[in-house]
């Protein structure tokens, strides 16, 4: 039996993952039988604590227990209404539950919502597993909150794993005829939100152009028309539903697939086609993309830290023009960020991507995007101009160190742009004909250079630093490290925790300072478990490995 290899990042995690065990029904797309995956709901907690363990029996043989966790336990933000699930009597996870209860331990827990057998003409006819389970749990649109008569009437829910807090080897998992999932695949889907993006070797099922629950292999199966049919459901996703309004300030347009001989694409790093349109290949393009998915990330991780009824009601459509508004949002801080540090705004060059980094970083480490940001307009406000303020703090003090490191002395610092009252972010599904990034009247917080005396010796331009690369010792640490954490034969996964450690582009030895990867690789090597935590953590939060919703 698999044992979870990751815990989640943020202490919670919702997603959906898949039956291992598939089951034969007609194809939607053809009428041939076909083996699917139905779906499931996964939830983790990386710490809970137990209020009630009960083993409840009927007198015919059948036995269950019954487990009441400590919402509030869980440290995240709007759990207050505590819940519970049953679980497997007699075997190790029931086991580890009762002495976590009887301790009074924390534990990691995770649980499975899975459709129910309906008795129908005295026999158990389990539900369609094309029904998504988001469906079955009266789930809607981006939002992950079900309503529980739902769930009570589709779904049950079952404990499947439950083990230490900090030593993942102590994790008791439910028996292959209790667990219905695959964990093995938990890390690749914990960002799986809706269940549109299945792990790999896997695809949705596709009906009359649109995904419906379920997955299949991802083997040829109707050629080009598969492929067509998939990327016309996920279109129509992103676009909203057909004949929906197009978005303020956006004119209505049917697509262009092409048009040969007319008009020739440019480069990635041009923005403008031949005949003046905007190149949807380039890295501006890109760009927007990449902070569409942070603010999709952001916008989700909002709603699923807190209890489905704390969630505030908002329909697909107000939902999806929430996630497009704090995209803006997120470009403009990025603005901001950048035209205070290096003195204009240009989203094309390369300091506007690590300004927009400095923004991701304070927002995932201090300012986390909240419930109250979604609905309080106020709140909002004071959020993104605190964000702003730290990213514009923090980069400006690697403008700094840089110098300091260079021998350049930047001089006074420019006078501060005044502070004015930042651009109202929307609410969700109201029309917008202004943006955010209005970049001439946006508040730009104050750059302080600290001025220096230039020193003779600095006129030299100073030697180069050894790399990590370089030193064969920073190397075969690094390879001991990989080995004590059981991640020698994978040590190239390990890079991202070096991209998010020292802020470096890919997170290659030769891109980091070798006596501080020494130092930092010392201080991971007093704890190899943890530290393999942590990078696993990485793992999952690096934008190379969350795809996009």
């Amino acid at each position: 039996m698999s044992t979870t290899v990751s815990r989640p990042a943020n202490g919670v995690a919702r997603f959906v993952a898949y039956d291992r065990n598939p089951v034969r029904i007609g194809n939607p797309e053809d009428g041939t039988a076909i083996s699917v995956r139905a779906e499931t709901f996964v939830e983790e907690y990386a710490s809970i604590a137990i209020k009630e363990f009960v083993e409840k029996s009927n007198g015919d043989g059948f036995d269950t227990v019954y487990v009441k966790f400590d919402a509030t336990s869980t440290g995240a933000q709007g759990m207050k209404h505590d819940f519970g699930a049953s679980a497997e009597p007699g075997g190790a996870l029931a086991a580890r539950l009762r002495k976590a209860f009887e301790t009074s331990t924390p534990v990691y827990v995770a649980i499975e919502t899975r459709r129910r057998k309906h008795v129908e003409n005295k026999r158990d006819e389990p539900i369609d597993p094309r029904t998504p389970i988001h469906a079955l749990r009266g789930a809607s649109g981006e939002s992950l909150s079900g309503q529980p008569q739902a769930t009570k009437a589709n779904c049950v829910k079952v404990i499947v794993a439950a083990g230490s807090v900090d030593d993942h080897a102590d994790t008791a998992i439910a028996s292959d005829k209790d667990l219905r999932s695959d964990i093995s695949e938990w890390t690749q889907l914990r960002g799986n939100k809706l269940g549109d993006l299945p792990p790999e070797g896997w695809r949705c099922l596709v009906a009359d152009g649109k995904r419906t629950g379920g997955i299949t292999t991802s083997g040829p199966k109707g050629g080009a028309t598969d492929v067509d049919a998939i990327a016309e459901a996920i279109a129509g996703r992103i676009a909203g539903a057909k004949g929906a309004p197009a978005r303020s300030g956006q004119p209505a347009a049917s697509v262009v697939r092409g048009r040969p001989g007319l008009v020739a694409e440019a480069k990635a790093w041009e923005s403008l086609n031949s005949d003046g349109r905007p190149n949807m290949g380039s890295y501006l393009a890109a760009k927007l993309r990449a902070t569409h998915q942070s603010a999709v990330y952001l916008f989700q991780d909002a709603l699923t830290a807190v209890e489905e009824s704390e969630q505030p009601e908002l329909t697909e459509e107000k939902s999806l023009e929430h996630v497009w508004q704090l995209t803006e949002l997120l470009l403009w801080l990025a603005d901001q960020v950048q035209k205070s540090v290096v003195g204009a705004i240009n989203r094309n060059e390369a300091s506007h991507k690590e300004a927009g980094q400095w923004v991701q970083q304070v927002i995932q480490t201090r300012y986390p995007y909240a419930i109250e940001h979604i609905t309080d307009d106020e709140a909002r406000r004071a959020w993104s101009l605190a964000v702003g303020k730290a990213a514009t703090e923090d980069f400006s003090r690697t403008q700094r160190m840089m110098a300091t490191y260079l021998g350049i002395d930047l001089g006074p610092a420019d006078s501060p742009v005044p502070q004015r009252a930042q651009p109202q972010a929307q609410q969700p599904g109201e029309n917008t004909t202004e943006q955010p990034q209005n970049q001439g009247d946006a508040p730009a917080p104050a750059q302080q250079q600290p001025t220096s005396q230039q020193h003779p010796e600095q006129e030299q331009q100073r030697p180069r630093p050894l790399t990590a690369g370089e030193d064969p010792d920073a190397v075969t640490a690094w390879k001991n490290l990989a080995e004590a954490c059981g991640m020698g034969e994978y040590i190239d996964d390990l890079r991202f925790i070096l991209k998010a450690t020292f802020k470096v582009p890919t997170g290659v030895l030769g891109e980091i300072e070798a006596s501080a990867f020494t130092r930092q690789v010392a201080q991971w090597a007093t704890d190899p478990m943890a530290f393999r935590q942590q990078a696993g953590q990485a793992f999952n939060s690096d934008p190379e490995n969350r795809k996009a919703s």
